[in-house]
């Protein structure tokens, strides 16, 4: 957020920066200037647009109430590698899986991120943000190999054969942390990990949950949480997270952010 201006910048296709856009509207702001970062064709590596910091701000400047804090290390498990909910967009478990996320969003992400880090890489302007792009384009590279090879290669076999065993790796441990982890940290009753009012716990988990609850085919509606059964190996959807993400839906934030589609 541009603390003069009252600019958010939100990307309405990815899972984190939809932390601080619905921060934005739970928490009270107003006349805010909502502009889109296309992440996806790598905007968001314009040395302009690094210089910026959000979700901390906007809550420790909220105009209205804030919920309490967990004391726990929920947000940190969240963000969790094993976790990662931009890992499990991508993830690819068979051929099959694989072929669909070439042709979609995924397929469209890398090609154009390619292309941005190349860009941003090469101007003069880079300067101390250079070696991020290097970092970036360099580490995005084996992804890319999997994603666009068509041709035999054995390396790149092997490779394919690895990153299908670490997606199937990843949703098992999504599974896991649903089933087992989550329901310790959320409340015994409706409402919020911060109490009445969302806090910094809750804007984490639910764009975490969101992204989740997407890629297994749900809607941003009260019964949208239930196609995760689908990944929980036949247990139900926890009671505390259908709960959480019901209070969620009737908010104007969840509205104004995912009424759209999940992201």
């Amino acid at each position: 957020m541009d603390s003069t201006k009252k600019t958010l910048f939100v990307y309405g296709k990815a899972s984190w920066p939809s932390a601080p856009w619905l921060a934005v509207y739970a928490l009270g702001y107003e006349d805010i200037d909502v502009k889109d970062v296309d992440l996806a064709a790598g905007a968001n590596f314009d040395p302009d647009f690094l210089k910026i910091n959000t979700l901390r701000y906007i809550i420790a400047n909220a105009p209205q109430p804030v919920g309490k804090p967990s004391g726990t290390d929920f947000i940190k498990r969240i963000h969790d590698e094993s976790i990662d909910a931009h890992s499990a967009l991508f993830s690819a478990r068979d051929e099959a899986e694989l072929s669909v996320k070439r042709k979609g969003i995924c397929g469209t992400f890398l090609s154009q991120r390619e292309e941005a880090l190349k860009k941003y890489r090469s101007l003069d302007t880079a300067g101390k943000y250079k070696e991020l792009y290097d970092y970036r384009y360099d580490l995005e590279a084996p992804q890319r190999a999997i994603y666009f090879t068509f041709v035999p290669n054995p390396s790149i076999d092997s490779a394919k054969a690895a990153y299908f065993s670490a997606s199937e790796k990843i949703w098992e441990a999504i599974r896991n942390f649903i089933l087992a982890d989550v329901p310790r940290y959320l409340p015994e009753g409706p409402g919020f990990i911060g109490g009445e009012r969302p806090g910094e716990d809750d804007f984490h988990f639910i764009v975490w949950l969101a992204r989740i609850v997407l890629l297994t085919g749900g809607a941003p509606d009260a019964d949208g949480v239930l196609t995760l059964k689908k990944e929980l190996g036949g247990e139900e959807v926890p009671e505390k997270v259908v709960s959480f993400w019901r209070a969620w839906c009737e908010t104007r934030a969840w509205e104004v952010v995912y009424g759209g589609g999940l992201h």
